[in-house]
């Protein structure tokens, strides 16, 4: 049968196992964050290399938009009327 130094050997033990616990799981939840930390910046630098690179893609379009429409006014103002005129027919239609 366990005796009573033995007990208190074994609680101090068991004592000790806990507090290294603690101080693991400290050291865990601190690196945890470290983490998340850093995959929190590395998508937000992502968002904002996507973010620049749909505006770079935006303008390059619209620059090509408006050069097309500086070599051919008239056939861009066909389009503009022609398109114009189909949305008002498919939004006005009154069956």
């Amino acid at each position: 049968m366990a005796t009573t130094d033995e007990f208190s050997k074994e609680m101090e033990q068991l004592k000790k196992d806990l507090n290294s616990l603690r101080s693991d799981i400290g050291s865990l939840v601190t690196s945890v964050k470290d983490l998340a930390g850093k995959q929190s910046d590395r998508v937000v630098d992502l968002a904002h290399d996507a973010e620049k690179q749909v505006r770079d893609q935006t303008k390059a379009a619209g620059e090509s938009v408006e050069k097309y429409i500086e070599e051919r006014p008239l056939t861009s103002a066909l389009v503009a009327f022609g398109s114009g005129f189909v949305i008002g027919m498919l939004l006005s239609n009154k069956r």
